[in-house]
C-alpha cells in the first residue's frame, strides 16, 4: 500500500471537475474554490484517504524510504510473474480473502485495504485481470475469482473467463448474478 496510494495522489491530481466529470459551482466561485468543492464532493472518503496517504508518501521526507523501496518490491514481483507465466498461461486466484460484505457494512479502511490485497499483484505488475463471481456463500453473497494473463495477454483473459462464467452458469442454471440479493438500497 505505497505505490497505489502514490499513483492515486499523482492522477487524483489532475482532476479539477474543468475539463470532464463532474463540476460543483458554488457562489462566487473561482477557479479554486470550484476545484475545491467538486473535489470535497466528488471524492468519497477512501478515495481522500488513499490521496492523503499518497501525498505523503511522495513526500521529501518520505521519498527515497517508502517509494523507492516499494519499486524495488514491484520490480521483484514483476520477475516472479514472468517466471510464474513461463509455466502457466493464466493464474486462476482468489479476488479476494473473504467473500463479499453488504455495501456499507464494512467502514473499517483496514478491513477494506485488506479486501483489496489479492487485487494489487496484478496492478503493481501491469498484468491484465479479470474478476467473476463463481459461487455464493451461505449469506448468498458473490464469491469472486480473478483470472490474471501475461502482459499484453488481455485476451486471453478475456477468454478464460468468459469460459468459466459458462461454466459457472451451467452449473447454476444462469448467471451467478440472478442470485446474490440486493446489497444496496434502491436509489444507490
Amino acid at each position: 500500500y505505497i505505490l497505489m496510494p502514490a499513483e492515486v495522489s499523482s492522477n487524483m491530481s489532475r482532476y479539477d471537475g474543468m475539463r470532464y466529470g463532474l463540476r460543483v459551482m458554488p457562489p462566487d466561485a473561482t477557479a479554486s474554490s470550484m476545484m475545491a468543492a467538486t473535489r470535497e464532493e466528488g471524492f468519497g472518503p477512501e478515495v481522500k484517504r488513499r490521496i492523503m496517504l499518497g501525498t505523503y508518501v511522495l513526500s521529501s521526507g518520505q521519498y527515497e524510504k517508502m517509494y523507492v523501496a516499494a519499486q524495488k518490491v514491484r520490480t521483484v514481483l514483476i520477475e516472479d510473474f514472468k517466471k510464474a507465466f513461463q509455466s502457466f498461461d493464466v493464474l486462476i486466484c482468489p479476488t479476494s480473502p473473504t467473500t463479499a460484505f453488504k455495501a456499507g457494512e464494512v467502514e473499517d479502511p483496514v478491513t477494506m485495504y485488506k479486501n483489496d490485497i489479492a487485487t494489487i499483484p496484478a496492478n503493481l505488475a501491469g498484468l491484465p485481470a479479470i474478476s467473476l463471481p463463481v459461487g455464493l456463500d451461505d449469506l448468498g453473497l458473490p464469491i469472486g475469482f480473478q483470472i490474471m494473463a501475461d502482459r499484453k495477454k488481455d485476451e486471453l483473459a478475456f477468454k478464460v473467463a468468459s469460459a468459466l462464467e459458462e461454466a459457472v452458469s451451467r452449473e447454476n442454471d444462469g448467471p451467478i448474478w440472478n442470485k446474490v440479493p440486493r446489497l444496496w438500497k434502491s436509489g444507490e
